[in-house]
């Protein structure tokens, strides 16, 4: 996932769900086909940019044929290295 977002998202962390660079919103379909999050992922998000219901750490999306066709939108105030 990392290699996909990395191309929008600073993905600072590498992965290991110690900041918030890389949150996403999904759409809703999408958002429910997932395992929920975490603790400690909802812990990053709350330090996001206006998260919202359905606002996920891209590098906890576990990509799948199922999440085929899913839309990713990346807040306009993410804070990263591309804006």
């Amino acid at each position: 996932e990392r290699e996909v977002l990395g191309e929008y998202l600073e993905c600072s962390c590498g992965g290991f769900m110690s900041c918030a660079s890389c949150h996403v919103i999904l759409d809703e379909e999408s958002f429910a086909k997932l395992s929920p999050p975490t603790e400690a992922e909802c812990d990053m998000l709350d330090l996001a940019f206006e998260p919202t219901e359905t606002s996920r750490l891209g590098c906890q999306v576990k990509m799948s044929k199922d999440l085929d066709g899913m839309n990713v939108t990346i807040p306009a105030g993410v804070n990263n290295l591309w804006s």
